[in-house]
Protein backbone atom coordinates (compact mmCIF):
# COMPACT_ATOMS: atom_id res chain seq x y z
CA UNK A 1 0.00 0.00 0.00
CA UNK A 2 2.82 2.16 0.83
CA UNK A 3 4.73 1.59 -2.44
CA UNK A 4 1.50 2.32 -4.42
CA UNK A 5 1.13 5.60 -2.60
CA UNK A 6 4.33 6.47 -3.37
CA UNK A 7 4.48 5.71 -6.88
CA UNK A 8 1.36 7.52 -7.33
CA UNK A 9 2.67 10.26 -5.74
CA UNK A 10 5.88 10.52 -7.72
CA UNK A 11 3.69 10.56 -10.90
CA UNK A 12 1.89 13.61 -9.57
CA UNK A 13 5.19 15.19 -8.66
CA UNK A 14 6.09 14.66 -12.26
CA UNK A 15 2.83 16.31 -13.79
CA UNK A 16 3.54 18.88 -11.20
CA UNK A 17 6.52 19.97 -12.88
CA UNK A 18 4.63 20.73 -16.38
CA UNK A 19 2.41 22.43 -14.57
CA UNK A 20 4.42 24.10 -12.72
CA UNK A 21 5.47 26.81 -15.55
CA UNK A 22 1.87 27.97 -15.83
CA UNK A 23 0.84 28.00 -12.19
CA UNK A 24 4.02 27.90 -9.74
CA UNK A 25 1.86 28.91 -6.60
CA UNK A 26 -0.55 26.33 -6.93
CA UNK A 27 1.35 23.41 -8.16
CA UNK A 28 3.78 24.09 -5.58
CA UNK A 29 1.26 23.91 -3.04
CA UNK A 30 0.03 20.47 -4.17
CA UNK A 31 3.22 19.35 -4.13
CA UNK A 32 3.75 20.29 -0.24
CA UNK A 33 0.73 18.46 0.61
CA UNK A 34 1.25 15.35 -0.99
CA UNK A 35 4.67 15.22 0.48
CA UNK A 36 2.85 15.30 3.61
CA UNK A 37 0.49 12.95 2.77
CA UNK A 38 3.62 10.31 1.94
CA UNK A 39 5.29 11.82 5.30
CA UNK A 40 2.20 10.62 6.94
CA UNK A 41 1.45 7.02 5.22
CA UNK A 42 5.09 6.16 5.68
CA UNK A 43 4.37 7.45 9.78
CA UNK A 44 1.23 4.85 9.71
CA UNK A 45 3.26 2.27 8.20
CA UNK A 46 6.24 1.94 10.50
CA UNK A 47 3.66 2.38 13.56
CA UNK A 48 1.81 -0.59 11.58
CA UNK A 49 5.12 -2.84 11.55
CA UNK A 50 5.64 -1.95 15.13
CA UNK A 51 2.13 -2.76 16.12
CA UNK A 52 2.44 -6.28 14.01
CA UNK A 53 6.05 -7.17 15.71
CA UNK A 54 5.10 -6.11 19.22
CA UNK A 55 1.96 -8.62 19.16
CA UNK A 56 3.77 -10.89 17.56
CA UNK A 57 6.09 -11.01 20.64
CA UNK A 58 3.61 -10.73 23.02
CA UNK A 59 2.07 -13.87 21.47
CA UNK A 60 5.06 -15.97 21.21
CA UNK A 61 5.82 -14.99 24.79
CA UNK A 62 2.47 -16.25 25.80
CA UNK A 63 2.57 -19.60 24.02
CA UNK A 64 6.07 -20.12 25.19
CA UNK A 65 5.21 -19.79 28.43
CA UNK A 66 2.20 -21.98 27.99
CA UNK A 67 4.24 -24.79 26.85
CA UNK A 68 7.35 -24.39 29.38
CA UNK A 69 4.88 -24.62 32.26
CA UNK A 70 3.19 -28.19 30.44
CA UNK A 71 6.80 -29.51 30.25
CA UNK A 72 7.22 -28.43 33.68
CA UNK A 73 4.23 -29.39 35.28
CA UNK A 74 3.26 -32.62 33.11
CA UNK A 75 5.88 -35.13 35.12
CA UNK A 76 4.36 -33.77 38.62
CA UNK A 77 1.05 -34.03 37.45
CA UNK A 78 1.84 -37.89 36.45
CA UNK A 79 3.84 -38.39 39.41
CA UNK A 80 1.19 -37.16 41.53
CA UNK A 81 -1.75 -39.03 40.27
CA UNK A 82 0.00 -42.23 40.71
CA UNK A 83 1.46 -41.80 44.11
CA UNK A 84 -2.27 -40.35 45.61
CA UNK A 85 -3.57 -43.65 47.15
CA UNK A 86 -0.09 -44.62 48.11
CA UNK A 87 0.24 -41.73 50.20
CA UNK A 88 -0.77 -43.70 53.31
CA UNK A 89 1.13 -47.43 52.15
CA UNK A 90 4.13 -45.87 52.11
CA UNK A 91 4.45 -44.90 55.72
CA UNK A 92 4.90 -46.65 58.91
CA UNK A 93 0.53 -45.75 59.81
CA UNK A 94 -0.45 -48.24 57.88
CA UNK A 95 1.38 -50.88 58.81
CA UNK A 96 0.27 -50.13 62.55
CA UNK A 97 -2.83 -49.77 61.41
CA UNK A 98 -3.40 -52.95 60.01
CA UNK A 99 -1.53 -54.65 62.84
CA UNK A 100 -3.77 -52.96 65.38
CA UNK A 101 -7.05 -54.49 63.39
CA UNK A 102 -5.39 -58.12 64.44
CA UNK A 103 -6.13 -59.06 68.23
CA UNK A 104 -3.13 -60.85 68.15
CA UNK A 105 -0.93 -58.14 67.44
CA UNK A 106 0.92 -56.39 70.60
CA UNK A 107 0.47 -52.58 68.78
CA UNK A 108 -2.25 -52.00 71.32
CA UNK A 109 -1.54 -54.20 74.12
CA UNK A 110 -4.36 -56.22 73.81
CA UNK A 111 -3.55 -59.25 75.47
CA UNK A 112 -5.55 -61.55 73.24
CA UNK A 113 -5.28 -65.10 74.97
CA UNK A 114 -5.03 -64.20 78.56
CA UNK A 115 -8.38 -62.42 78.00
CA UNK A 116 -9.97 -65.35 76.50
CA UNK A 117 -8.45 -67.70 78.77
CA UNK A 118 -9.54 -65.77 81.93
CA UNK A 119 -13.04 -65.25 80.91
CA UNK A 120 -13.34 -69.02 79.68
CA UNK A 121 -12.71 -70.01 83.48
CA UNK A 122 -14.79 -67.22 85.00
CA UNK A 123 -17.71 -68.99 83.94
CA UNK A 124 -16.84 -72.67 83.08
CA UNK A 125 -13.75 -73.90 85.04
CA UNK A 126 -15.08 -73.40 88.08
CA UNK A 127 -18.06 -75.31 87.39
CA UNK A 128 -16.85 -78.31 87.13
CA UNK A 129 -16.25 -80.28 89.81
CA UNK A 130 -13.99 -83.14 88.58
CA UNK A 131 -10.61 -82.49 87.84
CA UNK A 132 -10.18 -84.32 84.85
CA UNK A 133 -12.97 -82.57 83.09
CA UNK A 134 -11.50 -79.24 84.70
CA UNK A 135 -8.33 -80.27 82.60
CA UNK A 136 -10.18 -81.48 79.64
CA UNK A 137 -11.87 -78.04 79.21
CA UNK A 138 -8.52 -76.40 79.25
CA UNK A 139 -7.05 -78.16 76.64
CA UNK A 140 -10.26 -77.93 74.94
CA UNK A 141 -9.91 -73.63 74.99
CA UNK A 142 -6.50 -73.88 74.79
CA UNK A 143 -6.81 -75.51 71.43
CA UNK A 144 -9.95 -72.82 70.31
CA UNK A 145 -7.58 -69.92 71.66
CA UNK A 146 -4.32 -70.97 70.21
CA UNK A 147 -5.76 -72.04 66.67
CA UNK A 148 -2.87 -71.23 64.04
CA UNK A 149 -5.59 -70.41 61.29
CA UNK A 150 -7.90 -68.40 63.43
CA UNK A 151 -4.47 -66.48 64.86
CA UNK A 152 -3.72 -64.87 61.18
CA UNK A 153 -7.17 -64.29 59.75
CA UNK A 154 -7.33 -60.91 58.03
CA UNK A 155 -10.04 -58.25 57.47
CA UNK A 156 -11.99 -60.82 59.90
CA UNK A 157 -12.54 -60.46 63.64
CA UNK A 158 -10.88 -63.41 65.50
CA UNK A 159 -12.29 -62.58 68.83
CA UNK A 160 -15.78 -63.40 67.25
CA UNK A 161 -14.70 -66.26 65.37
CA UNK A 162 -12.87 -67.63 68.82
CA UNK A 163 -15.76 -66.78 71.07
CA UNK A 164 -18.11 -68.53 68.56
CA UNK A 165 -16.37 -71.62 68.84
CA UNK A 166 -15.79 -71.54 72.39
CA UNK A 167 -19.67 -70.93 72.88
CA UNK A 168 -20.06 -73.48 70.11
CA UNK A 169 -17.83 -76.27 72.09
CA UNK A 170 -18.84 -75.25 75.35
CA UNK A 171 -22.93 -75.54 74.43
CA UNK A 172 -22.54 -79.08 73.78
CA UNK A 173 -19.33 -80.16 76.41
CA UNK A 174 -20.80 -82.68 79.32
CA UNK A 175 -19.90 -84.21 81.83
CA UNK A 176 -20.42 -87.76 83.01
CA UNK A 177 -22.00 -89.05 86.43
CA UNK A 178 -21.61 -92.54 87.63
CA UNK A 179 -24.52 -94.09 89.51
CA UNK A 180 -23.55 -97.00 91.94
CA UNK A 181 -26.67 -98.75 93.97
CA UNK A 182 -25.19 -101.30 96.31
CA UNK A 183 -26.80 -104.15 98.81
CA UNK A 184 -24.63 -104.34 101.57
CA UNK A 185 -21.42 -105.19 100.64
CA UNK A 186 -22.42 -106.15 96.99
CA UNK A 187 -22.46 -104.08 93.84
CA UNK A 188 -26.18 -104.10 92.55
CA UNK A 189 -25.71 -101.70 89.91
CA UNK A 190 -23.90 -99.36 88.19
CA UNK A 191 -25.51 -96.73 85.70
CA UNK A 192 -23.88 -93.74 84.38
CA UNK A 193 -25.72 -90.85 82.90
CA UNK A 194 -24.08 -87.45 80.57
CA UNK A 195 -25.41 -84.00 81.06
CA UNK A 196 -24.45 -80.74 79.57
CA UNK A 197 -21.79 -78.89 81.72
CA UNK A 198 -22.75 -75.65 81.91
CA UNK A 199 -26.12 -73.51 82.03
CA UNK A 200 -27.31 -71.67 79.06
CA UNK A 201 -26.86 -68.63 81.65
CA UNK A 202 -23.07 -68.55 81.65
CA UNK A 203 -22.98 -69.35 78.61
CA UNK A 204 -24.71 -66.09 77.72
CA UNK A 205 -23.09 -64.42 80.53
CA UNK A 206 -19.29 -65.38 78.79
CA UNK A 207 -20.89 -63.60 75.40
CA UNK A 208 -21.75 -60.36 77.27
CA UNK A 209 -18.17 -60.46 78.77
CA UNK A 210 -16.72 -60.51 75.60
CA UNK A 211 -19.07 -58.37 73.40
CA UNK A 212 -17.15 -55.36 74.01
CA UNK A 213 -13.82 -56.67 72.53
CA UNK A 214 -15.52 -58.21 69.57
CA UNK A 215 -17.58 -54.40 68.82
CA UNK A 216 -14.21 -53.21 69.23
CA UNK A 217 -12.48 -55.08 66.64
CA UNK A 218 -15.93 -54.75 64.67
CA UNK A 219 -15.61 -51.00 64.32
CA UNK A 220 -11.93 -51.27 63.42
CA UNK A 221 -12.25 -53.94 60.82
CA UNK A 222 -15.36 -51.98 59.49
CA UNK A 223 -13.79 -48.87 58.73
CA UNK A 224 -10.93 -50.54 57.23
CA UNK A 225 -13.34 -52.84 55.04
CA UNK A 226 -14.74 -48.85 54.44
CA UNK A 227 -11.87 -47.49 52.94
CA UNK A 228 -10.81 -50.41 51.22
CA UNK A 229 -14.47 -50.20 49.44
CA UNK A 230 -13.95 -46.62 48.78
CA UNK A 231 -10.71 -46.74 47.56
CA UNK A 232 -11.61 -49.66 44.96
CA UNK A 233 -14.53 -47.27 43.69
CA UNK A 234 -12.33 -44.38 43.14
CA UNK A 235 -10.02 -46.11 41.45
CA UNK A 236 -12.69 -47.77 39.03
CA UNK A 237 -14.39 -44.27 38.81
CA UNK A 238 -10.97 -42.52 37.80
CA UNK A 239 -9.77 -45.67 35.81
CA UNK A 240 -9.81 -43.60 32.03
CA UNK A 241 -8.06 -40.37 33.96
CA UNK A 242 -4.33 -42.99 34.29
CA UNK A 243 -4.27 -42.89 30.92
CA UNK A 244 -5.39 -39.90 30.00
CA UNK A 245 -2.21 -38.29 32.13
CA UNK A 246 0.25 -40.72 30.63
CA UNK A 247 -0.75 -39.41 26.89
CA UNK A 248 -0.93 -35.83 27.65
CA UNK A 249 3.03 -36.19 29.20
CA UNK A 250 3.95 -38.57 25.71
CA UNK A 251 2.15 -36.38 23.47
CA UNK A 252 3.61 -33.38 24.89
CA UNK A 253 7.19 -34.43 24.61
CA UNK A 254 6.28 -35.86 20.92
CA UNK A 255 5.47 -32.79 19.45
CA UNK A 256 8.67 -31.06 19.83
CA UNK A 257 10.32 -34.64 19.84
CA UNK A 258 11.94 -34.15 23.53
CA UNK A 259 12.70 -36.46 25.36
CA UNK A 260 13.30 -36.78 29.35
CA UNK A 261 17.01 -36.20 28.87
CA UNK A 262 17.98 -32.55 28.82
CA UNK A 263 14.15 -31.37 28.64
CA UNK A 264 14.48 -27.71 29.58
CA UNK A 265 17.54 -27.62 27.83
CA UNK A 266 16.14 -28.87 24.30
CA UNK A 267 13.32 -27.06 25.00
CA UNK A 268 15.45 -23.52 25.01
CA UNK A 269 16.64 -24.66 21.69
CA UNK A 270 13.04 -25.06 20.23
CA UNK A 271 12.12 -21.61 21.68
CA UNK A 272 14.64 -18.77 22.60
CA UNK A 273 14.08 -16.83 24.80
CA UNK A 274 11.70 -13.89 23.89
CA UNK A 275 14.67 -11.20 24.01
CA UNK A 276 17.38 -12.56 21.84
CA UNK A 277 18.28 -10.21 19.27
CA UNK A 278 16.46 -10.14 15.90
CA UNK A 279 14.08 -13.17 16.47
CA UNK A 280 11.60 -13.46 14.23
CA UNK A 281 8.36 -14.29 16.09
CA UNK A 282 6.11 -15.26 13.17
CA UNK A 283 8.08 -17.77 11.93
CA UNK A 284 8.16 -19.58 14.98
CA UNK A 285 4.48 -18.89 15.84
CA UNK A 286 3.52 -19.96 11.63
CA UNK A 287 5.66 -23.06 12.72
CA UNK A 288 3.12 -26.23 12.77
CA UNK A 289 5.43 -28.64 15.57
CA UNK A 290 4.91 -25.24 17.97
CA UNK A 291 0.97 -24.96 16.69
CA UNK A 292 0.65 -28.48 17.60
CA UNK A 293 2.71 -28.21 20.71
CA UNK A 294 0.68 -25.11 22.28
CA UNK A 295 -2.25 -27.08 21.69
CA UNK A 296 -1.39 -30.04 23.77
CA UNK A 297 -0.24 -27.17 25.88
CA UNK A 298 -3.53 -25.57 26.21
CA UNK A 299 -5.19 -28.94 27.69
CA UNK A 300 -3.08 -28.95 30.98
CA UNK A 301 -5.61 -27.01 33.10
CA UNK A 302 -8.01 -29.06 31.92
CA UNK A 303 -5.82 -32.20 33.10
CA UNK A 304 -4.92 -30.66 36.18
CA UNK A 305 -8.82 -30.27 36.94
CA UNK A 306 -9.65 -33.81 36.82
CA UNK A 307 -6.24 -35.05 38.51
CA UNK A 308 -7.41 -32.20 41.58
CA UNK A 309 -11.00 -33.75 41.69
CA UNK A 310 -9.24 -37.10 42.15
CA UNK A 311 -6.92 -36.15 44.83
CA UNK A 312 -9.19 -34.23 47.11
CA UNK A 313 -12.02 -37.68 46.58
CA UNK A 314 -9.37 -39.69 47.67
CA UNK A 315 -7.88 -37.92 50.87
CA UNK A 316 -12.33 -37.11 51.71
CA UNK A 317 -12.06 -40.85 51.73
CA UNK A 318 -8.63 -40.93 53.89
CA UNK A 319 -9.52 -38.13 56.19
CA UNK A 320 -13.35 -40.12 56.77
CA UNK A 321 -11.53 -43.49 57.08
CA UNK A 322 -8.75 -41.97 59.63
CA UNK A 323 -11.73 -40.81 61.87
CA UNK A 324 -13.77 -43.38 62.00
CA UNK A 325 -10.57 -45.34 63.14
CA UNK A 326 -9.86 -42.85 65.61
CA UNK A 327 -13.63 -43.21 67.04
CA UNK A 328 -12.70 -46.87 67.87
CA UNK A 329 -9.83 -46.57 69.27
CA UNK A 330 -11.26 -43.78 71.76
CA UNK A 331 -14.10 -46.52 72.29
CA UNK A 332 -11.07 -48.87 73.56
CA UNK A 333 -11.05 -46.30 76.66
CA UNK A 334 -14.10 -48.10 77.95
CA UNK A 335 -12.37 -51.60 78.45
CA UNK A 336 -10.99 -52.69 81.97
CA UNK A 337 -7.09 -51.51 81.75
CA UNK A 338 -5.55 -54.68 82.46
CA UNK A 339 -6.76 -56.53 79.37
CA UNK A 340 -5.57 -53.59 76.83
CA UNK A 341 -2.36 -50.79 76.91
CA UNK A 342 -4.07 -47.40 76.93
CA UNK A 343 -1.00 -45.73 76.39
CA UNK A 344 -0.64 -47.31 73.31
CA UNK A 345 -3.92 -46.54 72.27
CA UNK A 346 -2.79 -42.79 72.73
CA UNK A 347 0.30 -43.27 70.71
CA UNK A 348 -1.61 -44.69 67.69
CA UNK A 349 -4.19 -41.90 67.54
CA UNK A 350 -1.47 -39.48 67.76
CA UNK A 351 0.11 -41.09 65.20
CA UNK A 352 -2.77 -40.29 62.94
CA UNK A 353 -3.48 -36.57 63.80
CA UNK A 354 0.29 -36.30 63.26
CA UNK A 355 -0.31 -37.76 59.47
CA UNK A 356 -3.65 -36.14 59.31
CA UNK A 357 -1.75 -32.66 59.82
CA UNK A 358 1.21 -33.25 57.23
CA UNK A 359 0.40 -35.11 54.71
CA UNK A 360 -3.46 -34.36 53.95
CA UNK A 361 -4.04 -30.71 55.18
CA UNK A 362 -0.93 -29.62 53.33
CA UNK A 363 -2.18 -30.78 50.38
CA UNK A 364 -5.84 -29.78 51.17
CA UNK A 365 -4.72 -26.67 52.41
CA UNK A 366 -6.30 -25.20 55.82
CA UNK A 367 -10.33 -25.29 55.99
CA UNK A 368 -11.86 -22.00 54.95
Amino acid sequence: MLRISCLYLFQLMILSNVFCQSKPASVQKQLLDLQALCNSIQNENHALRSHVKTQDSLAYTRTRMEIFEAFNTAPRINFDFLNTTDKIAVTGLFTKLLQANNPTSDILGFRFNETLLKTAEKYFKNELKSEPDKIRLGQVINKLVNNPVISTLANTNPITSVTAAIINTMSSFSTTSIDVVKEGNKLKDVSSSTMDAFSQKNIEAFRVELQPYINFYDALNLASIRYLSGLENINQHYEYLKGSVEDYKKQLYLSLSITDTNTLMRLASSLPDPSTRNLDYSAFLCDQKIQSCDGIARKLPAIQLLVKDFRREYDQLLISFLKEYVLALQSAKKLPPSSIDQSKIDSLISDIDTFTKTEITKNTGPKK
